[in-house]
């Protein structure tokens, strides 16, 4: 009984992370912008990520501007959860 317990409390808090939590991070300095989509350059190159209405921080996405993204990748594509300036 003790270890159903255990295993209940572990998995409840596991539900109860934010998606933001499990989110990488990388350093980036954006080249380009658009309605859907963000291109910046990070230290491995350019990358492409996905943005959207839910995506924090878009505005934060200026060229030029160096930026902290949180992102994840959902279906082989980068999609930004949040821009925030560094």
């Amino acid at each position: 009984m003790q270890l159903k317990v255990r295993l209940a409390a572990v998995l409840l808090a596991l539900m109860l992370v934010p998606a933001w939590a499990l989110a990488d991070e990388m350093k980036a300095t954006v080249v380009s912008k658009s309605d859907k989509e963000v291109k910046v350059k990070t230290k491995e190159g350019e990358k492409t990520l996905l943005i959207g209405s839910k995506t924090k921080g878009a505005e934060n996405a200026k060229e030029g501007a160096k930026v902290l993204i949180k992102y994840r990748e959902k279906d082989g594509k980068l999609r930004a959860d949040e821009i925030s300036p560094r």
